[in-house]
């Protein structure tokens, strides 16, 4: 197991898996997010509960659960 694995396991924190790719037999050659200092930028993801996108800022407008 890696440090990092470890780490999160530590933690308590688990990591879902990677969304598939919309079309059977693509992969993907980008990475879906790259995080920088407290900020998250998503490539070719939305955000999205019960079918609409998520929009606002994280525990103000979007709940942290």
């Amino acid at each position: 197991m890696s440090p990092i694995d470890v780490r999160l396991k530590s933690l308590n924190i688990v990591l879902r898996g990677v969304m598939p790719p919309v079309v059977d037999g693509y992969v993907p050659a980008f990475t879906p997010f790259i995080r920088s200092g407290d900020q998250n930028y998503l490539s070719g993801r939305l955000g999205k509960e019960g079918g609409k996108l998520l929009c606002g800022k994280v525990g103000d407008e979007i709940s942290l659960d």
